[in-house]
């Protein structure tokens, strides 16, 4: 953000120099217009910003400065097309017209173009330019990644989750829970009583859908009433048993926000909470946040102070009096100086999935997995081609079993705007799969709570310890294709419970559910 503003100030010296230069061009209120503009660029906001500039065009052909300048807020505005036509009218003026032309083939997935206009960026640059060597070189080595993951795809299958949960607005962020039954996301479509922001799009709400009964389809999704409100509002994290909802809500500047908590509670969602103060920042903004399995390890995106680039990952755990730890930066092997975001921590606890604009990188956000061992995180590894592209990629999801990846997309096929995909890997060997499980009382058939452990036959290892709800009984656990399991249940009051699991990769393909029936101490 510093960088970019201190760009948008030394572009804006040289502009002004220019202005004056062609001062017998522009009648007083022009100049007023353009002093207008200038403020609104200044300051980022450039749909205000490209409106005044675009009534002072035409006025002057030879003023290349107002064309690059109305490039540069429709890039920002995302409206690259005509970005592109400012750039190529200004790209004699300035070189960095010829960076910004990069940026935007790249993302269009033209490569070759965009290789093309890296080189006359390199060439033709100055010392008026304002873009660092630095910035050049890692685009460089975007285009040369993405040259090299577009051409070793992998084969998969992109389905359209349809019309119950898709609109010709924009739905992003989707988040499953570890059964893939449940899904929460995040829209911007026009509702009763939903307004629009300064950009003209309505508020973010949040929507919840359910498989129906047979499995094969989405329920049509409903507004989540009691997390919503008049501004901003976005789910961030869903836990692998779908019980904790995890949001970042806007301040009323509609820059500033912080991060949420609420819980699925008698069959509705409860009213947010803010998280602790160990997360949310004043002097900061959190983004995103997950939750492992066992409830004890938060993992969190921020841009405070003392990072390794803009937005880093953190995580706090929970200590044995119950309170929160102090952050703890995940490190060099995970931040970089661009910005990480979108942590999603595996149920198995030791796989994190995460997106960065850096690593090897073919775009703008990536997404990238990191494995856990003897407390290291692993190098990350590209997911690559298709579930990457040469776009954002961030806010991923992906199943327990790791055959299915949720994701937002503006597609051809599409219903409008970005729409929520199902990647189906065709290619991934089935990995840990998840099991729901209730303990209930076998007498009134209420949830109880327990303890829970798994031990791998074979080797008499422990390979999970759990928890159950203590109001719903639920719990969910891990195992491994054709894997021999004990499981031990123990409530305090009860009888322990003891059986012994075997599933086939055909079984967990499937959804599996198992239900432990306890009797108390005493009873028939």
């Amino acid at each position: 953000m510093r960088k970019r503003l201190l760009f948008t100030l030394l572009f804006t010296f040289f502009s002004i120099i220019g202005l004056l230069a062609q001062s017998k061009q522009w009648n007083t209120a022009q100049k007023k217009k353009y002093w207008d503009a200038e403020s609104y660029f200044i300051h980022g906001d450039y749909k205000m910003a490209m409106q005044e500039f675009n009534a002072l065009e035409g006025i002057d052909s030879s003023f290349l400065a107002l064309e690059f300048k109305i490039g540069y807020s429709y890039f920002h505005l995302r409206k690259f097309d005509e970005a592109k036509m400012y750039f190529d009218k200004s790209k004699t003026f300035n070189a960095d017209a010829y960076y910004f032309l990069a940026k935007i083939a790249l993302y269009k997935e033209e490569l070759k173009e965009a290789k093309s206009y890296i080189e006359s960026y390199e060439k033709f640059k100055n010392e008026n330019t304002q873009i660092e060597d630095g910035y050049a070189l890692i685009l460089q080595n975007k285009i040369t990644t993405a040259e090299i993951l577009m051409q070793d795809y992998e084969e998969v299958n992109i389905i359209n989750l349809g019309p119950n949960i898709n609109t010709a607005f924009d739905e992003y962020v989707p988040l499953v829970d570890a059964s893939e039954n449940q899904l929460v996301y995040t829209s911007r479509r026009l509702k009763e009583g939903n307004e629009l922001d300064p950009l003209g799009r309505p508020f973010e709400d949040v929507y919840y859908s359910k498989r129906n009964d047979e499995g094969n389809d989405w329920i049509e999704a409903k507004s989540i009433e009691s997390v919503n409100t008049s501004l901003n509002d976005a789910c961030v994290g869903y836990s692998a048993n779908g019980e904790i909802l995890y949001l970042f809500k806007t301040n009323k500047n509609l820059i500033t926000g912080d991060l949420y908590e609420s819980l699925w509670i008698d069959d509705k969602w409860t009213t947010p909470v803010a998280l602790t103060e160990k997360v949310n920042n004043q002097n900061s903004i959190e983004r995103s946040v997950s939750i492992s399995l066992d409830g004890n390890t938060l993992y969190f995106s921020s841009n405070r102070p003392n990072g390794f680039g803009g937005f880093d990952l953190y995580r706090i755990v929970k200590l044995p009096t119950g309170e929160w730890s102090d952050p703890i930066n995940l490190g060099a092997r995970i931040n970089t100086s661009g910005d990480e975001d979108s942590p999603f921590i595996h149920p198995n606890g030791s796989r994190l999935y995460f997106s960065s604009t850096r690593h090897e990188n073919m775009g703008g956000y990536d997404i990238f997995y990191s494995d856990k061992k003897d407390n290291e995180w692993s190098r990350p590894i590209n997911l690559g081609y298709p579930t990457n592209t040469t776009k954002d990629d961030i806010h991923f999801s992906i199943s327990a079993n790791e055959q299915h990846g949720y994701y937002a997309a503006t597609r051809a096929e599409g219903f409008g705007g970005k729409d929520i995909y199902l990647i189906d890997y065709l290619e991934k060997e089935l990995r840990q799969s998840v099991i729901q499980a209730h303990v209930m009382d076998s007498a009134s058939q209420k949830g109880i709570s327990a303890d829970i452990s798994t031990l791998e036959i074979e080797y008499g290892e422990i390979s999970g310890t759990y928890i159950s709800n203590s109001r719903s009984g639920k719990f969910i656990f891990l195992v491994n294709p054709e894997v021999e399991y004990e499981i031990l249940i123990e409530a305090d009051g009860y009888e322990s419970k003891t059986e012994i699991l075997k599933y086939s990769v055909d079984d967990l393909m499937q959804s599996q559910h198992m239900e432990f029936n306890l009797k108390r101490l005493g009873s028939e």
